[in-house]
This record gives C-alpha cells, sequence and structure tokens, in this order.
C-alpha cells in the first residue's frame, strides 16, 4: 500500500509529518508541570488568550488529539485514492459519458493532482497544530503573551493549497484550450 503511494509522494515525507506530529503532544506535556492551574484554551484573531480552562490532561492535549484524528483522516483518505485501480472511479462527475472519454492519462494526473493537494494540505495542518501548541504552551507557562502571527501563516498556506488544488482539479476535469488536453 505504501509503495503504491510511493508513485504519488515520497512517503518519508510521512515520517516527517509524525515526528511533528509527536512534537504537538511531547511539548505540552514536558511543560505540563509548569503551568498554572488556569491556562488558555482559546485565542483571538491577534493572537492573545480569550479563553481560559482548568488545567488538565484534556486541556492540554486536546488539540494535539484532534491533530493526529485529522492527519489520519487525511492519510487514509490518501492510502484510499493511491490503492484504486481505475483513478476515474475517484472522480465525481455528472456527465458518465464524459467521464468515460476522459483518458486514463489525465485521470491518474488528476489523481497524482489532489493527492500531492492533500499533502500539502495536510503539512499545513499538522505544522500549524504544532505551533498551536508550542506558542498555547508558551503563553500558558508565562513565556510569550500571545501565540503570535505565524498561525496565519498557516491559516493562508492552507488557502492557497486550496484554492490551487480546487483551480487545478477544475482545469483538469473540464479542459478548455486544446494545449489542456491529456
Amino acid at each position: 500500500m505504501w509503495r503504491r503511494l510511493s508513485q504519488f509522494y515520497p512517503p518519508w515525507v510521512e515520517l516527517i509529518l509524525l515526528l511533528v506530529l509527536g512534537f504537538s503532544f511531547w511539548y505540552p506535556a514536558a511543560h505540563y508541570t509548569e503551568m498554572p492551574m488556569r491556562i488558555p484554551t482559546h485565542f483571538g484573531p491577534a493572537g492573545l488568550p480569550d479563553g481560559w480552562a482548568t488545567k488538565s490532561w484534556v486541556t492540554v492535549l486536546l488539540g494535539a488529539v484532534i491533530m493526529a484524528g485529522v492527519y489520519l483522516l487525511i492519510t487514509g483518505i490518501g492510502l484510499w485514492m493511491a490503492i484504486v485501480e481505475d483513478p476515474r472511479k475517484l472522480i465525481s462527475w455528472p456527465d458518465e459519458q464524459a467521464l468515460k472519454r476522459m483518458s486514463t492519462e489525465r485521470a491518474e494526473l488528476l489523481r497524482r493532482v489532489t493527492l500531492q493537494g492533500l499533502l500539502a494540505t495536510k503539512a499545513l495542518i499538522v505544522g500549524m497544530g504544532a505551533y498551536l501548541e508550542y506558542a498555547s504552551t508558551q503563553v500558558a507557562i508565562g513565556q510569550s503573551k500571545s501565540i503570535g502571527w505565524w498561525i496565519w501563516v498557516f491559516v493562508g498556506g492552507i488557502l492557497v493549497v486550496s484554492g490551487y488544488l480546487v483551480w487545478k482539479t477544475i482545469r483538469l476535469t473540464y479542459p478548455g484550450k486544446k494545449e489542456d488536453r491529456v
């Protein structure tokens, strides 16, 4: 299964993402004893805390648990997409005849673009989760006043990748110019 996925992107990237995800659990856990009994759990647009909760392992690690669930969900979808034999079966298209006429090469290209877009989105989400765990821990232990502006870099990255993925899949699904057709 991983061998099949390696046709679309290098599987070692998953190892890096798992290490970053592990950091999301390790860093707040390593600083748990330094945290006060009331910790920030929500931050406003400026990065300043605006929601608080009593410290517990659940409140400290909930963000990392959610990120792990998102990682597993996106990875599962990606693995499923990689093992489907006919890439046209992955495409939901109202015109069944046009779908049947689509070349295997174009359908494979669409699968490749989608899997690489999912990987980029997953990497940004995992990175954002790790950054949030790090920054919110820093705020909780009094090393910082806010989570900073980096969160907006991740949000912008997710929006750019998502927009590109939508544009590219529409362009591949509905080729307009002759040079766009595969």
